[in-house]
């Protein structure tokens, strides 16, 4: 890739902080959210040591579903660079702790939460990065959703509302990119399977799972890993998938070929 400005959302673990550091490597400037305060000095001090100058790498704080907090750092980045090249938006959440789960019992707070988080975040980002992209006539925009917002489970992973935010984001996503192509601006979806990744502690270590991982994500070793799905974004990000928007790539070890 050319050196381009790129804003990841929720670049601070898993995903993004693989992802923010496959962009480092390639020399571009990266601004990186995060909400805890611990993982974002991590996350500072883990990608500085892959930048070649000192103002390549910026972390900053920002609910990712808090439009205000969202608008001051597309300003910030406004008045810094003057330009937005690439948007990557990782942030999001399992609800099951706030009472997502199966449809009967999921909770009024369990789907308040998931879609804040999941989805409206998305729409925020996704709108204030399109405002700029619009203007400047270029852009791209790379979401991260789950295969859950493509395909049904019967166990392990039944949380409807997460499942139903990932749908939407798929949607919102693929519609956008029809319309917005018209201003060169590219919009598309990755699609993780279960991933080793901080918010996925709980299923990767339940051997009930893992072993049901053997069916549902056939390729080995059955787990895959956040340098898997930030190799997929940087693909999509780069001059070399200039004619593909809309698209939705699974990275799934095989989950969704079945």
């Amino acid at each position: 890739m050319d050196k381009k400005v790129v804003f990841i959302v929720g670049g601070t673990s898993g995903i993004g902080l693989s992802t923010a550091e496959l962009f480092v490597k390639q020399g571009n400037i990266v601004i990186a959210t995060g909400r805890s305060g611990p993982k974002m000095e991590e996350a500072l001090v883990y990608l500085r040591q892959f930048q070649q100058d000192d103002n390549q790498v910026r972390v900053v704080s920002a609910d990712a579903a808090d439009r205000n907090a969202m608008e001051a750092v597309f300003q910030d980045i406004d008045n810094r660079y003057g330009r937005l090249d690439v948007l990557v938006h990782v942030a999001g959440i399992s609800g099951r702790k706030y009472g997502d789960g199966v449809l009967d019992e999921c909770t009024d707070e369990g789907w308040e939460v998931i879609m804040a988080n999941n989805l409206k975040s998305v729409y925020l980002s996704n709108q204030l990065a399109l405002q700029r992209m619009k203007a400047q006539n270029s852009g791209n925009i790379v979401n991260i959703s789950s295969i859950l917002g493509l395909v049904g489970t019967r166990e392990h992973f039944t949380t409807h509302a997460y499942a139903a935010s990932r749908g939407a984001v798929i949607q919102l996503t693929r519609s956008a990119a029809v319309y917005y192509s018209k201003y060169n601006i590219r919009m598309n979806v990755v699609c993780p399977g279960l991933l080793d990744t901080p918010m996925s502690q709980r299923a990767v270590k339940d051997e009930v799972i893992l072993d049901a991982l053997t069916y549902l994500q056939p390729l080995s070793p059955h787990v895959g890993y956040p340098e898997d799905v930030a190799e997929a974004v940087i693909f999509l990000a780069s001059d070399s998938a200039k004619f593909i928007t809309g698209v939705v790539l699974p990275v799934d070890g095989g989950w969704t070929a079945q």
